[in-house]
């Protein structure tokens, strides 16, 4: 393990990373498929997290460190980039996504805590209430961040030959819409869940992108 390639290695966390943050995103209770809740709904979501303290707890821990392996290899991705076609583009993207994932990060320890505060019936669920808004606030921001990071990114990656510059295009378009539903999902809670599976999607989309590179820089060395 010690001899592996810096390139191989940031391949295989493109690879892993967001496969595992994905995964572990869909299934956090209150989330998509296990107890969906309306996130324009706090107390719903403070009611699946604490129905589900163990799940909440694990989701909660691999989401953080599913994006920081992403980073990791995405941080080496834009790196490669150096002295080339849309560098600079790449690194104004970089540090957007780095505060998103920090957001993400803040968010699912402080809904660690809210689930571990035990099933305490509607007098606790409404406590924690406020919390959640917090939390929903951040995921917001962080969704607006990250898709803009993302589609300068891979718009700078469109540009260079060694890339898949279709897929680097569909990502681009993954970012715009994920800024979109960030800013009708914050301006209107009537849209936010329907923003947020939208978002889900783009989500998606960057994942298997992240996968194509991943791969790509895994098998160059």
């Amino acid at each position: 393990m010690g001899t592996i390639s810096v390139n191989k290695l940031a391949g295989y966390s493109m690879v892993v990373g967001p496969v595992l943050a994905l995964i572990c995103y869909f299934i956090t209770p209150g989330g998509m498929f296990i107890e969906p809740a309306d996130p324009a709904k706090p107390s719903e979501v403070v009611a699946a997290l604490q129905g589900n303290a163990t799940l909440s707890a694990i989701t909660g821990i691999l989401v953080p460190v599913g994006l920081i392996v992403f980073f990791s290899g995405l941080s080496l991705f834009v790196a490669n980039m150096s002295g080339g076609s849309g560098h600079a583009i790449a690194r104004l993207g970089l540090p957007m996504v780095l505060i998103s994932i920090i957001g993400w990060v803040i968010g699912s320890g402080i809904s660690i805590g809210i689930s571990g505060a035990g099933d305490g019936g509607a007098a606790m669920v409404a406590a924690f209430v406020p919390t959640q808004v917090g939390i929903t606030a951040i995921s917001t921001l962080g969704t607006i961040l990250f898709g803009l990071g993302t589609m300068l990114i891979a718009c700078a990656a469109s540009t260079r030959d060694e890339n898949n510059t279709y897929m680097a295009y569909v990502a681009s378009l993954a970012g715009i819409v994920a800024v979109v539903t960030g800013v009708v999902g914050g301006l209107s809670s009537d849209h936010l869940g329907l923003m947020t599976q939208i978002g889900g999607v783009c989500f998606l989309v960057f994942t298997i992108w992240s996968i194509i590179i991943g791969l790509a820089m895994s098998s160059s060395d």
